[in-house]
This record gives C-alpha cells, sequence and structure tokens, in this order.
C-alpha cells in the first residue's frame, strides 16, 4: 500500500462538505465489502482521518450466500488493522424467501441490520458512485418508475436515526480505479459481479459497454437527468406535505378534502401519505386502486388495497393505513383478575379503582370476570337506554372499525356481557354514584374507533 499523494481526481477529495452538512455527527461507520470501492472509500477515511475527527467504525455484513464470505470479512478485517480503524462484522442468518430477488433481499437486510448498530445522529458511508447511479436510473427505468423511483440514489438518506451518506456519487468507477492503482491498494473480487443472470450485472457487462462507444459523455448525461428528477421528487414532497396537511387528520385522510385535487395531486398525496406512516410505498397499480376502489367508490363495505405489508382502508369519510391484519383470529375466553393488566394481542386491559363509574364492585363481588371476543349476535343494555342493543349497533354508533371489530374485548361477569370498554357498562353492574367501582379501559381503544 502506498500513501504517496495520488494525481486522481479522488486525491483531492474533502468529506468537509458532509462534515459541515451533520456537524453534529459523532460517530461514522464505513461499510466494508473487501471490493474495490470500498477499498477506495477506506483509504480515503485513512488519509483524512485526522481532519474527520469522529469516532470511525468500519462494518462489514456476512451475508452467507456465497463461498468466499467469509473471506472476505478477514480481509476487511486485516484492512482495518492496517488502517488502525475499528472493525465489526454483521452476520445475516436467513435464507433468502422463495420468490424473492436476492438482491433486494440482501441490500434490504444489510441496511436493516446496520441501523440496529447505529446510534442517533451518526452517519453512514457507503461506497457507491457515479456508475452504480446510471445503473440504478436504467433499472429504474426498465421498471417504470416515476420520478422518484428515477430520481435513483440520493447523496444523503435518513437511515434510523442517522444518516446514510453516498459521498463518491459524482465519481466513476474508472476514477475509483485510477485512485485504487495509482495508491497500490488490494481488494477482493467477487465472481458473481460477472454473473448476467442478475439485472445490474447485465446492465454493466452487457449494455453499459455499448452506450460508451456510442455516447462517451452518458454518465454525466444521465447523472444531469437524475439531478433533474430529484429536484421533481423535491417539488412533489413538498406539494404532498402541504396537501396533507390541509387533509389529513390523525394519520388517516379526509376523503372528500383528497377529493377535491386533481389526480396526479391524489396520487401525489397518497404517495407522501404513507411516507408519512413510514409503510412500504405503492406501485402505480395499488395507487391507481385506492383511487378507483377507495377515493371514487361509492361503496360502504370498507374494502381494502393491500400490497406486500401494507392494507389501505376506507371507513365513512376517511382512508386508514396500516400493516397488515392478521385474518386467523382465534377465539379467546380470559379469566381475569381485575387487579392485574391484562394483554391481549399486543394491546393492555387495565380495571382502574374508581367511584360511581364503571362496574359496581358490589355487584360483581365473588363472581367470574372473563374476556372475550366479538362472536356475533351479542346484547348488552348500556346504563344509559331503556332497551339493549346489540353490540354490533353499538360499534356502528360509536365508530368503530369494521376491520377491527372483532378484536374488540368484551368483557363478561359470570357468562353475562357486561362491559365493552370505552363504550358502555350493562345496566345491571353499573356503579351507582356512591358505590365504588372499576373503570375498565383498554390501550387499542384510539386505534379502533373513528375519531
Amino acid at each position: 500500500m502506498n500513501n504517496s499523494v495520488s494525481t486522481s481526481p479522488l486525491s483531492k477529495y474533502s468529506f468537509d462538505s458532509v462534515l459541515n452538512t451533520y456537524p453534529q455527527a459523532k460517530k461514522i461507520w464505513i461499510a466494508c465489502s473487501g471490493g474495490m470501492d470500498s477499498s477506495v472509500l477506506l483509504h480515503l477515511i485513512f488519509s483524512n482521518k485526522d481532519k474527520i475527527g469522529k469516532t470511525l467504525e468500519v462494518v462489514y455484513v456476512n451475508h452467507g450466500l456465497q463461498e468466499d464470505s467469509v473471506k472476505w470479512g478477514e480481509f476487511c478485517r486485516s484492512q482495518c488493522k492496517g488502517y488502525d480503524l475499528s472493525f465489526t462484522q454483521l452476520n445475516i442468518n436467513e435464507s433468502v424467501p422463495k420468490g424473492d430477488s436476492i438482491e433486494a433481499w440482501a441490500r434490504e437486510k444489510r441496511y436493516a441490520l446496520i441501523a440496529q448498530v447505529m446510534g442517533k445522529d451518526d452517519l453512514l458511508f457507503t461506497a457507491h458512485h457515479q456508475d452504480d447511479q446510471v445503473e440504478t436510473f436504467f433499472l429504474q427505468a426498465l421498471r417504470g418508475a416515476g420520478p422518484r423511483g428515477l430520481s435513483s440514489m440520493p447523496l444523503f438518506k435518513r437511515i434510523a436515526n442517522g444518516i446514510h451518506v453516498r459521498p463518491l456519487l459524482n465519481y466513476c468507477r474508472n476514477e475509483l480505479l485510477s485512485y485504487a492503482n495509482e495508491n497500490e491498494l488490494s481488494w477482493q473480487e467477487d465472481l458473481s459481479n460477472a454473473d448476467t443472470k442478475f439485472d445490474r450485472n447485465y446492465l454493466r457487462n452487457k449494455i453499459m459497454p455499448a452506450f460508451e462507444g456510442r455516447w462517451p459523455a452518458y454518465r454525466e448525461t444521465i447523472s444531469r437527468l437524475v439531478n433533474h428528477q430529484q429536484d421533481c421528487k423535491s417539488l412533489m414532497n413538498e406539494i404532498g406535505l402541504a396537501d396533507l396537511e390541509q387533509a389529513s387528520h390523525e394519520n388517516t385522510l379526509n376523503l372528500e378534502m383528497v377529493k377535491s385535487l386533481s389526480v396526479a395531486r391524489q396520487k401525489n398525496i397518497i404517495f407522501t401519505w404513507l411516507q408519512v406512516l413510514q409503510l412500504e410505498s405503492p406501485g402505480s397499480k395499488h395507487i391507481n386502486q385506492i383511487i378507483s376502489d377507495l377515493i371514487n367508490s361509492t361503496s360502504d363495505n370498507a374494502p381494502c388495497v393491500n400490497w406486500k405489508n401494507v392494507e389501505v382502508r376506507k371507513y365513512r369519510a376517511l382512508l386508514y393505513a396500516s400493516n397488515s391484519i392478521d385474518k386467523n383470529i382465534e377465539s379467546i375466553n380470559y379469566d381475569w383478575d381485575l387487579q392485574t393488566p391484562l394483554k391481549i394481542m399486543g394491546e393492555v386491559l387495565v380495571a382502574k379503582p374508581e367511584t360511581g363509574i364503571g362496574l359496581s364492585k358490589v355487584k360483581i363481588n365473588n363472581a367470574k370476570i372473563s374476556v372475550q371476543h366479538r362472536q356475533g349476535g351479542e346484547k348488552i343494555q348500556p346504563s344509559n337506554t331503556a332497551h339493549s342493543k346489540t353490540v354490533k349497533q353499538l360499534f356502528q354508533e360509536r365508530g368503530v372499525l369494521p376491520w377491527l371489530r372483532d378484536r374488540f374485548p368484551l368483557v363478561y361477569v359470570d357468562d353475562n356481557l357486561a362491559a365493552i370498554p370505552g363504550i358502555c357498562v350493562n345496566i345491571n353492574y353499573s356503579a351507582e354514584k356512591s358505590q365504588a367501582s372499576w373503570l375498565i379501559e383498554w390501550s387499542g381503544y384510539d386505534k379502533a374507533v373513528q375519531s
């Protein structure tokens, strides 16, 4: 390894702009694979270590997908030892799910694993360069992506509590290679990069050389196009957030407000809304389904549009979005000691000592208390009405979301429906003004009831 001054454009590279953008960062993680790109980034970090003045940690993720992955990890460890940089290896101990893209799965797992070890305001440096950016653009274009997809890879992107930074994004692969050779760097070759069954490798090895021969400046041209798309994406996000401020209601969307927008802005606000909720982004097919089947539909059957792990539904005048709900609910029947909180399906049922409100302690003394989910046909006479009502009626009146009604806990006293948390108490068990009582509260109430 030669530490003499290089004549390549990268030799003058400074991390000042990144560090000035995020001065609060105390630690920088450097993603290392052992390949040429990350070896160049590591050398640049080493050469600027004193100027950077931050805690530095190199991280290698072993995907376990190739025989050489252990060897690459040891190579990265050796590099770090030579540079006197701290090194961490993370291991993925899972198999690629059947039908999933290996590249997409590995990328998602890699960043998720790194995010777990990053602290607040930490920076993650990766060695993506201009050729990677151009390839990403073409892959997105071939998938029919919109401006967000065509904007490809940003220089800065939030990851967990920190920021993912691609400091070499404006340098092409040849410039990195020149720097590596001039500084006599060594690296590991990943033979799978020649396997053209992967789309990116096919582009890199079969298509891009043809572009190079016909349009030598294609990298710079496509990079300008990507910058235009990033400007467009920024404008779309600004408009989406402004529309969202008008149309959002406690994480839901007001349908009348959304309908007042043009179709293009309807699509944009849906995308922005889901992004703010940190839910998986929909493709154009599902965006169009939301508009046709939910926004413009007159159905009151709480229709649902779903993809991956996301569901979007309509109820009355609002749109709701959440991670997918497990449809297979087993009927429950828990005995409950009111003095102990009861955990059910991620929510908590609590009985609070009160006076004159809730279940009368005298009326339920020595009785068996149990909790069940709705089966259908249940009736109860609320303490403030002259007649019984079905649970279905009460749920409709209170605006309990149809897809969550079967999850709403019902409290029984000696097998008689005595209370529906947050909704009513059976007149036969209701506390009178001066009576000691139990007020039943359920942590899932606000999520299940339309406010």
